[in-house]
């Protein structure tokens, strides 16, 4: 874990290490100074030396500029330091993320990864400058501290040591149960944050039901459980500052007794007693700093744990090695011998083979779970066959780079996702560094310009979250515009017209048969009359193939396909 963490330091290594030096150097300028107030009552003020005691007064404030200076320096580029680790850190863990599998989020809540995107984060950040710097200035404090003392008076100095031994015991095993307390914190955070995150997201099936007060509940459920843990937390804390101040206030007066009765028995100078109080609250300055530390630190230790874990999570699909990037996709789809399941128990797809000629455009109907979808999720690689392959002009692809696969594979769902950006930005999803011309052309094809130009704001407006502020057909014309400027050899539209009246269906459906032209095209459809013109009809019945051919040879078939096509005319 701690190679992990250090090699976040790399870029910043000079910084860490000026930070560091800077802080020796303030720890040791605070040995000095109770060294001067000694040196002042010893000699100067008894011996009535004026020039010399403002002297040494001038001495101490320059010292005390010269600390100012280094502490500003010191915490300033540590934090940017921290700052930047920070934003390493959720760079690599929002990447490792990207490459998780769909299979990944099927089973993850967007809440919880939120959470370890944001606070988790933040918790490290806060550590990566407080741990190292607060831990030296501690070590040297202390240390030095004790040195001073064992050089003033080694009985006082000898009964100091012991005491800190006994609380540095008592410490770690403090430690050990607030760690675990923390960390059951900051689940419970995610867990909340979770909760939240799918309440609000669903927030207009949640008002249309009326269920506002069963979402109260169930956030409250997961609020009252954070706040127990955090009490629980909160109580081992506060136990652990009550010690802090306990021993402060014994060892003071441990010093108060001992040293008052060796200066009443002549043993130890006053200028020496005074200077050793000094020492001892010097020396509590790093026992209070480490108690902040204490917490500081499992909460970014449970936060480092949480983003560990998931950066241990293994990436389930990913590119090989020697994955391929180059040459001309023609588009011929070969399924050899696939089988799937989202459940390992359960095939949706069983030893399916098919193979789809460059430019030809098959479509797959049947009845819901049939595994059409699958079939598009499988050739996009978001998932891999339980068995079997699936080729793309011979090739597995597998043995595709999964960026320079889904270039190729264009994709419009029947569940449209539009990012809270213009339509612009929207549509040129697609193709990143499109023209204007080529976005307005894309939106032409697609039906989409003229809702699109009598827009508030035209083709700058903002859709809102999820496109909330269009319409299901509106949207879903975006949709197909985005592929029409993506223009790859392979499409797959997957519902691509189901939220639109059959008006505006029409429409795009002229646009979409001439988008098909010299193309590979999969159409998953549940309105038969789409697809009348399709090349070849797949029919799919429990993850097999149950009848295949044209619309004309599929009705005189009299089968499964002209029962679906006899109740989509009725509808």
């Amino acid at each position: 874990m701690l190679e992990k963490i250090i090699h976040y330091y790399k870029p910043y290594k000079l910084i860490l290490l000026l930070v560091l030096i800077g802080s020796c150097f303030s720890a040791l300028m605070e040995l000095v100074f109770p060294y001067i107030v000694r040196q002042m009552l010893n000699v100067e003020i008894p011996q009535k030396n004026l020039d010399e005691l403002f002297y040494w007064a001038g001495i101490l404030v320059v010292l005390y500029l010269i600390n100012f200076g280094l502490l500003f320096a010191i915490n300033y580029y540590g934090r940017v330091m921290s700052s930047g680790i920070e934003n390493d850190m959720r760079r690599d863990l929002f990447a490792h993320m990207e490459k998780m599998s769909f299979r990944f989020f099927d089973n993850a809540r967007t809440g919880q990864l939120l959470s370890r995107i944001t606070s988790d984060i933040v918790e490290i950040s806060e550590l990566t400058f407080k741990g190292p710097n607060d831990l030296l200035i501690c070590t040297i404090s202390m240390l030095g501290t004790i040195f001073m003392m064992l050089y003033l008076n080694p009985f006082l100095g000898s009964i100091i040591s012991v005491l800190l031994l006994f609380k540095a015991v008592h410490s770690v095993y403090v430690n050990r149960k607030m760690k675990r307390a923390f960390r059951r914190s900051r689940e419970k955070s995610g867990e909340v944050s979770a909760q939240a995150e799918e309440a609000l997201s669903g927030i207009r099936l949640v008002k249309a039901f009326a269920n506002e007060p069963l979402e109260l509940e169930r956030f409250m459920r997961k609020s009252n459980e954070l706040m127990r843990v955090r009490n629980e937390s909160f109580g081992i804390l506060s136990y652990f500052n009550g010690t802090i101040t306990f021993f402060t206030n014994i060892t003071n007066l441990v010093v108060l007794v001992c040293g008052g009765v060796m200066v009443a028995d002549g043993q130890l100078p006053l200028s020496d007693f005074v200077a050793f109080f000094l020492y001892v609250n010097i020396f509590m300055k790093p026992v209070f700093r480490l108690l902040m530390f204490t917490e500081m630190y499992q909460r970014g230790m449970a936060g480092y744990n949480r983003f560990n874990e998931m950066m241990q999570h293994e990436v389930e699909i990913d590119d090989a090695p020697d994955a391929i990037a180059a040459g001309e996709i023609k588009g011929r789809i070969t399924f050899e011998n696939v089988t799937f399941g989202y459940l390992q128990d359960k095939p949706v797809l069983k030893h399916f083979d098919l193979d789809i000629a460059p430019g030809e455009k098959v479509a797959f109907v049947g009845a819901t779970g049939a595994g059409k979808t699958t079939l598009a999720s499988l050739l996009l690689r978001f998932y891999e066959p339980t068995q079997g392959r699936v080729l793309l002009d011979g090739v597995d692809i597998r043995k595709y780079k999964q960026s320079y696969l889904r270039n190729h594979v264009g994709l419009v769902q029947q569940d449209v996702f539009l990012f809270s950006d213009s339509v612009n930005f929207n549509i040129a999803y697609g193709k990143i560094k499109a023209s204007e011309q080529e976005i307005e052309q894309a939106a032409k094809l697609a039906a989409a310009d003229d809702f699109i130009s009598a827009l508030p704001e035209g083709y700058e407006t903002k859709v809102g979250e999820r496109g909330v502020k269009l319409s299901g057909g509106q949207k879903q014309r975006i949709a197909i515009a985005r592929a029409f400027l993506k223009n790859p050899p392979v499409m797959v539209f997957d519902e691509a017209t189901s939220a639109l009246d059959t008006k505006t269906e029409k429409q795009i459906q002229k646009s979409l048969d001439k988008l098909a032209e010299s193309r590979t095209t999969l159409i998953i459809a549940h309105r038969l009359s789409t697809i009348i013109n399709a090349d070849r009809i797949v029919v799919l019945h429990n993850g097999e193939i149950a009848e295949i051919g044209t619309h004309k040879e599929l009705m005189a078939l009299g089968g499964i396909y002209k029962r679906l096509y006899e109740l989509d005319e009725q509808d």
